[in-house]
């Protein structure tokens, strides 16, 4: 029987470390308004918030929109559900969408859904009727205060 050859084992030699990586990516403002796969078109439209779950309207700003988000100013809220239903009162379109970031006044909502509301009153079948409620309700023109209450009375001396 033959003994089994060894043989010498090739050397050792150290890996190069890796690089370090922050564990956290350091952006800019100005880095982070740019990070939207479309672009943006700046405006200033009225708009409100829906949060179907609470049954809360809030008052907002939509102060830029691309074709899958926009960013909206607004109060400071307590607490910011998952999903959101944006009423652009400009534009009459509903946006369904959910938080992509939030500050405490500001606020970058990401849609799933777009619907451009119609003339003939009629709800379409995808906007959910609280929605097309807030939606009639909100774009309806205010009530213009008459110009003198006392137009009507007729004094005598």
């Amino acid at each position: 029987m033959t003994p089994p050859i060894r043989r010498p084992a090739p050397p050792v030699t150290a890996a190069p470390p890796a690089p370090a990586r922050p564990s956290v990516e350091v952006i800019t403002p100005d880095q982070y308004a740019d990070r939207r796969s479309e672009p943006r078109t700046q405006c200033d439209d009225r708009g409100a918030m829906l949060f179907l779950s609470s049954r809360q309207v809030i008052n907002c700003r939509i102060l830029d929109q691309s074709a899958s988000g926009a960013r909206v100013a607004m109060e400071n809220l307590d607490h910011i559900p998952a999903e959101i239903w944006l009423i652009d009162l400009d534009t009459a379109m509903v946006k369904r969408g959910s938080p992509a970031w939030s500050m405490a006044n500001r606020m970058g909502l990401k849609f799933n859904f777009i619907q451009k509301m119609p003339d003939d009153g009629k709800r379409p079948a995808k906007v959910p009727p609280e929605v097309f409620e807030a939606w009639k309700r909100l774009s309806q023109p205010a009530a213009t205060p008459d110009e003198d209450p006392d137009d009507d009375v007729l004094y005598f001396d």
